[in-house]
């Protein structure tokens, strides 16, 4: 789906190109609700953060575009400086509920998962570097101690989107498997995706959450340690922030408005803006958990969050050396929120 703003084209505007998430908080960005008067934004939106991530960084296309934040972190923490990464943040989760084990087998706990095997979709997954260190800082989990099986999720041949060196973890490739065969076979004792493998979605009765309450525990975790997981990110070439200087902090203003509307519409009580029932009970719980802003941008208000997930990067080999948040972010003046 592709969609351009309403107004009109003006000579003094700057075209760019992105391609993002079909979200509502990104919706006015290509309905043309939210509009610039420096920026022409052409936007794709796609369906699968894969395909953007590929079409971006393999295939070269847009000037802007969501982005994993552990591909983006991989990279500056090789010395690769050829994206300006915004504080924007389009995909953000929760993920207790990403660990799926078989209901018969060994895997009763988090602690359980010391020196078992364990398979993921690709080392360098944001939600993986996420689940793992929840593993490692909230229960203990030795991640040295696991066998760690990569393969696709449903389909095999799933390839790390960026090289990265992986020790001291062991980790064991099965291009001809898939993580849902490994673990309904028992080859695998639990596996870690962001995308449930296809005998969760038909509702197996092998297979299970390793939490069987996870939304409650994440709650839990919200409220305890004050962090919301981010997993994508907003990156801009460096070529085009150089010959457009500003453009890159009129796209996040830009998507911050977007961010913010959708903030207002998931609160509205009066006629739901989603076809979701209890959706304006949900975002109000979600505001007392986490505040006003429910899905902030910008970097001192999620300071918490990605300090913790730069921890993770460094001690998951994702970057070579602990990277600190102001030589990863583009910085701006904070993004005044709803």
């Amino acid at each position: 789906m592709t969609g351009t703003p309403k107004t009109p084209t003006s000579a003094r505007r700057i075209p760019v190109r992105a391609g993002f998430g079909d979200y509502d908080h990104t919706r006015d960005l290509w309905a043309g609700g939210v509009t610039s008067d420096m920026l022409a934004l052409d936007a794709d939106v796609l369906g699968s953060p894969e395909e953007i991530f590929s079409r971006f960084l393999e295939g070269g296309e847009w000037e802007a575009a969501e982005m994993s934040f552990a591909v983006a972190a991989a990279l500056r923490g090789r010395g690769d400086d050829s994206l300006v990464v915004l504080p924007v943040f389009p995909g953000r989760s929760f993920r207790h509920g990403a660990i799926y084990v078989r209901a018969d087998g060994p895997v009763a706990e988090p602690g359980d998962l010391a020196g078992r095997r364990v398979g993921i979709p690709v080392w360098a997954q944001t939600a993986g570097v996420q689940v793992r260190g929840l593993l490692a800082s909230e229960y203990g989990v030795d991640l040295r101690s696991i066998e760690w099986v990569r393969a696709g999720v449903d389909t095999p041949g799933r390839e790390e989107p960026v090289s990265l060196p992986l020790d001291p973890y062991r980790i064991e490739s099965a291009p001809g498997a898939t993580l849902d065969r490994l673990l309904l076979d028992a080859e695998v004792d639990a596996v870690i995706s962001a995308r449930p493998p296809a005998s969760v979605e038909r509702r197996d009765p092998r297979v299970r959450r390793l939490f069987k309450k996870h939304t409650f525990d994440e709650m839990d975790y919200a409220r305890r340690s004050g962090v919301f997981p981010i997993m994508h990110v907003l990156v801009m070439r460096r070529e085009f922030h150089d010959a457009h200087p500003g453009a890159a902090h009129e796209l996040q203003r830009m998507f911050t408005e977007a961010k913010d509307r959708s903030v207002r519409r998931a609160l509205n009580s009066v006629v739901p803006s989603y076809p979701l029932p209890w959706a304006a009970a949900n975002a109000a719980r979600a505001r007392d958990l986490i505040g006003d802003d429910f899905w902030p941008y910008g970097v001192e208000s999620n300071r918490t969050t990605i300090d913790l997930f730069l921890d993770h990067c460094a001690d998951q080999s994702i970057t070579p050396r602990r990277l600190g948040v102001d030589e990863l972010f583009l910085r701006a003046p904070e993004p005044a929120s709803a």
